[in-house]
């Protein structure tokens, strides 16, 4: 038992078919978005006062972590879909260069993913200004409205 050679095939078998199925349940993951929708819609009001504040600030942080993770996983989902589907194309049109093209397109793959979510996080951050200052917000008056959102609240 110890030390002994496993029984591997010699030949590696693939299906064209069930790659592009893989690929499609992979892309569906995350193709109902509704839920992150209705929830990025809610704005937290816990009052006017201090600590409702803080407290606003906290779950709205949160919230918007949550919504960013899952538009960061449909993205994600999303590239791994095109990028297998490929794969199954490359696969079917098998030749000599067939391996380049399948390792080409996972390289693709990964670099696509970083991309997208680099954008998607620079697009976030770009939108929110909780712990910053939005040049499109009078500070004089947004600081003290009491919304949570950029307030400066008493040390």
């Amino acid at each position: 038992m110890a030390g002994e050679t496993p029984n591997v095939p010699s030949e590696t078998a693939w299906n064209a078919e069930e790659i592009r199925a893989a690929a499609k349940s992979i892309g569906n993951i995350m193709g109902d978005m509704g839920t992150f929708q209705s929830l990025k819609e809610h704005w937290p009001n816990a009052g006017q006062f201090e600590t409702a504040q803080w407290l606003e600030r906290i779950v709205d942080d949160r919230r918007n972590g949550v919504v960013a993770h899952a538009e960061r996983m449909k993205t994600i989902c999303e590239e791994m879909e095109t990028q297998l589907t490929k794969i199954a194309d490359e696969f079917e049109n098998t030749d000599g260069d067939n391996a380049k093209a399948v390792q080409q397109a996972v390289g693709d793959m990964k670099t696509n993913i970083d991309s997208a979510v680099d954008q998607s996080r620079t697009g976030t951050e770009a939108e929110q200004h909780n712990f910053s200052d939005d040049p499109d917000i009078d500070s004089d008056t947004n600081s003290s409205d009491g919304d949570g959102y950029n307030d400066v609240l008493p040390t």
